[in-house]
């Protein structure tokens, strides 16, 4: 199907809102974060578990590439998600008759989280992050919304794997 077809569909233009209030809540709470709470303020969220921690982070995954300058650092990062957005966006509209739940479901969970981080990059040079998960004194990492949102869109990638996988074992056997 075409494009122009496809965005006249209504459960795809259903998507693009669900999208853009993803990227809306994402955008907006960083906004909260950055004009409420302090540079590494933290507030207990839940004991041992989350704690609200304003912080700024500067690399991607794990503060990968937060030591680069930031002359390379910042078009590096704004380059490559800008990238990634747009063919997502390419493949999610050219290929969407053809996409499964799951893969629908993860794209329009990825895109808009992908989208928040690499507006915050392009505009202030670094991502604002705030959820601080940990066990007890064990911290794992610090994420924001649109972490939230990418993470749970790769499990919707993942799901499918599972169920593909039985069905060939399945009628391998038969």
């Amino acid at each position: 199907m075409a494009i122009s077809k496809t965005v006249l569909l209504p459960y795809f233009r259903t998507n693009w809102v669900i999208m853009i209030i993803f990227l809306g809540l994402d955008l907006s709470s960083k906004i909260l974060i950055r004009i409420n709470v302090s540079l590494y303020e933290t507030t207990v969220l839940l004991t041992n578990f989350i704690d609200l921690t304003h912080t700024q982070n500067r690399g991607v995954s794990f503060s990968l590439f937060a030591e680069m300058s930031d002359i390379f650092r910042v078009p590096l990062l704004v380059g490559v998600s800008l990238l990634a957005v747009t063919a997502m966006l390419y493949y999610q509209t050219r290929y969407w008759i053809e996409l499964d739940f799951c893969t629908r479901s993860g794209l329009a969970l990825v895109i808009p989280g992908a989208t928040g981080n690499l507006i915050d990059r392009a505009v202030y040079g670094y991502v604002t992050d705030f959820l601080h998960f940990h066990w007890y004194d064990t911290s794992f990492f610090v994420n924001n919304f649109a972490d939230c949102l990418i993470s749970l869109g790769v499990v919707f990638f993942i799901i499918p794997l599972f169920f593909s996988k039985n069905r060939n074992n399945s009628s391998n056997t038969a």
